[in-house]
C-alpha cells in the first residue's frame, strides 16, 4: 500500500521522448530513387517520470463509433494501414523486428522535390506506426515490453505534372525494449508467462458488474504499492504490478484492465494528465450504458482503500483530496498521446456526468454495491451499520436521506447537489426482511423457488433473494444462499 495520502496528486507518469531523425540515404542517379532510411525515435524514459507538454493544436483522432469490445477499442479507431501494422506486430510474438507485409497497403508522400516527397512519406509512415503501436499497447497491456520503436523503409519516387510522389515498397518496424528491465526477448517471454499464470489465479468476486469492478479495484489497491522512488525494475508494466507488487500509475491502470478483460468488463486505459502531471488511469462501461473514471492509483492511500475516484463522473468532487468544489473533469484530463512525435491522438468515450450511484462510497466500504440500472443498493450480511459505508459527505455538498426501519424495507436517497437518486436497499439473502441472514431465509427462498409462494418482482425482498441476479428466484439462488451463509461465496 502507498504511504502518503497526497502523494498520488503529484504523480507524473513516464512518457516517450522523441530523439530525432537520423537518416542514412542511398539513391540512384535516375528519376526513380531507391532509399533505405533508418529513423531512431520515440524512446521510453524509465529513469525519471517526465512532465508532458500537450500540443494544443493536436488533431484528435475520432473513430465514428468504436465497438464496445474494449480489447479492440482503439484498434477500431485506426485506418487500414494502421490496422495492418497493429495486427502484424501483435501476431509476430516475442521478436524485435517485424517486416510489414505491404500487400494491399499504400504508404506514400508527395512534394515539390524527391527529398520533400521522401520526407512526407517517411512522416506519414511514422505517424501510422505511432498510432498502431499506441493502440496496440492501450488495447493490450500484456504487450508490455515495448519502450519505443525504430523504423526502416525502402521505396521509390516518380514525377508527374511537377509533383513528386514517393511510395514505400518495404517497411520494417523495430520494437525497442529497455535493457534495465529486460535482458532479452527470452526474458520478456518468461516474464509474460509469469504474468499469465498469476492473473489466472486472482479471484474476482461478485456477479454484477459493480461487484466485479469493486473486487478488482480492491485487489489491486490491497496488493500493489506505488514506487515513490521511480527507480525499481518493471514499475511501468503489468509484470511489476502483478509479480513484484510495486509499480507506478501505468502498472495500476494496466493491471486493472487485464483483470477487466479477463472478466469481460468493458474497460480502457487512459493517457493524459492528472492534477497537472502526466498520468494514466482507466474508464469502465457500467450496466447503465455510461462510461466512468476509475483511478486505482489515487485510491491507494496508506492502509486505507479510498473510493474518491471509483467509477466517478465528470462532475464528481473528491471529499478526501482537498477538492470539494473541483469537478473531476478538471483533474483527470485525457489527451490520448503516447509519443511526443504524434500528430494524431486516440480519443475516448464521453464520461457520465455523475458518479455511478451519484455519490462515491465512503473509504473502506465493505460489501455495499450500487446497481444504478435496477435502482437498488445491495448490502452484504456482514454490514451491520451499512449506512456508514455509503456516501455521507455533508460538508462537501452530499446529502443522504433514508426511510423505513429494516434493511430490506428501506430506501436510500443520495444527492450531490445537482443530481438526486433514490434506491431500494436490499440485504443480500435477507429475503424475509429480518435484518439478518439465517436458516429462515433459506426456507423462504426454497418455498419461493418451488412455487409454493411468490415475491413480487422489483421489490427489495425480491432483489435480496435473487442471489445470482438473473431476474428470477429459483433453486440456484437457494444453493448460492447456503454457500453465502457458510462463507463459501463472496460478493466483495
Amino acid at each position: 500500500m502507498n504511504k502518503s495520502v497526497y502523494r498520488a496528486l503529484s504523480i507524473i507518469m513516464a512518457l516517450c521522448v522523441f530523439l530525432g531523425l537520423m537518416p542514412m540515404t542511398a539513391y540512384a542517379e535516375n528519376d526513380e530513387w531507391n532509399h533505405i532510411e533508418n529513423i531512431e525515435m520515440i524512446q521510453f524514459s524509465p529513469e525519471a517520470e517526465i512532465e508532458f507538454n500537450v500540443n494544443n493544436n493536436i488533431n484528435k483522432f475520432y473513430s465514428g463509433g468504436a465497438e464496445i469490445d474494449t480489447t479492440k477499442y482503439f484498434y477500431n479507431q485506426l485506418t487500414k494501414n494502421q490496422k495492418a501494422i497493429y495486427d502484424q506486430i501483435n501476431n509476430a510474438g516475442f521478436v524485435q523486428q517485424v517486416t510489414i507485409d505491404m500487400t494491399g497497403l499504400s504508404f506514400t508522400g508527395t512534394g515539390t522535390s524527391t527529398s520533400t516527397a521522401k520526407s512526407a512519406a517517411a512522416n506519414n509512415a511514422q505517424q501510422d506506426v505511432i498510432l498502431a503501436l499506441t493502440a496496440l499497447c492501450e488495447d493490450n497491456p500484456m504487450f508490455f515490453w515495448s519502450s519505443g520503436f525504430g523504423m526502416s523503409y525502402s521505396g521509390s519516387s516518380t514525377l508527374s505534372n511537377g509533383t513528386y510522389t514517393y511510395k514505400l515498397s518495404r517497411l520494417i518496424v523495430t520494437i525497442n525494449f529497455d535493457t534495465n528491465h529486460y535482458s532479452s526477448f527470452a526474458d520478456i517471454e518468461e516474464k509474460y508467462n509469469a504474468v499469465v499464470e498469476k492473473v489466472a489465479t486472482i479471484p474476482v468476486y461478485g456477479i454484477s458488474r459493480h461487484e466485479k469492478v469493486k473486487s478488482i479495484h480492491d485487489y489491486i489497491v490491497n496488493n500493489m504499492e506505488y514506487d515513490d522512488t521511480i527507480s525499481l525494475a518493471n514499475i511501468y508494466d503489468v509484470y511489476g504490478a502483478f509479480i513484484n507488487g510495486i509499480c507506478v500509475c501505468e502498472g495500476y491502470a494496466e493491471a486493472f484492465k487485464v483483470l477487466c478483460d479477463r472478466e469481460g468488463i468493458p474497460c480502457i486505459t487512459v493517457i493524459g494528465t492528472g492534477n497537472g502531471g502526466g498520468h494514466k488511469w482507466n474508464m469502465v462501461l457500467m450496466e447503465d450504458g455510461e462510461w466512468y473514471t476509475m483511478d486505482a492509483t489515487w485510491n491507494d492511500q496508506s492502509s486505507t482503500i479510498y473510493y474518491s475516484f471509483f467509477i466517478t463522473g465528470s462532475n464528481t468532487r473528491s471529499p478526501y483530496f482537498g477538492r470539494p468544489t473541483t469537478p473531476d473533469s478538471s483533474v483527470h484530463i485525457p489527451d490520448g498521446i503516447s509519443f511526443t512525435a504524434a500528430q494524431t491522438a486516440l480519443s475516448y468515450p464521453i464520461l457520465s456526468t455523475d458518479t455511478y450511484g451519484v455519490g462515491a462510497l465512503s473509504y473502506n466500504a465493505g460489501d455495499v454495491h450500487f446497481d444504478t440500472a435496477r435502482g437498488v443498493v445491495m448490502v452484504g450480511k456482514e454490514v451491520s451499520s451499512y449506512y456508514n459505508s455509503i456516501v455521507n459527505y455533508s460538508s462537501y455538498g452530499f446529502t443522504r436521506t433514508t426511510s423505513g426501519s429494516g434493511t430490506t424495507t428501506s430506501t436510500l436517497t443520495v444527492s450531490d447537489g445537482a443530481t438526486t437518486k433514490t434506491y431500494l436497499v436490499a440485504m443480500r439473502g435477507d429475503i424475509n426482511a429480518s435484518n439478518v441472514v439465517d436458516a429462515t431465509d433459506y426456507t423462504v427462498i426454497s418455498n419461493v423457488s418451488s412455487t409454493t409462494s411468490k415475491i413480487d418482482e422489483g421489490t427489495a425482498k425480491f432483489y435480496a433473494g435473487d442471489m445470482n441476479q438473473d431476474g428470477a428466484i429459483d433453486g440456484f439462488d437457494a444453493i448460492m444462499l447456503e454457500l453465502y451463509q457458510n462463507g463459501d461465496y463472496r460478493y466483495q
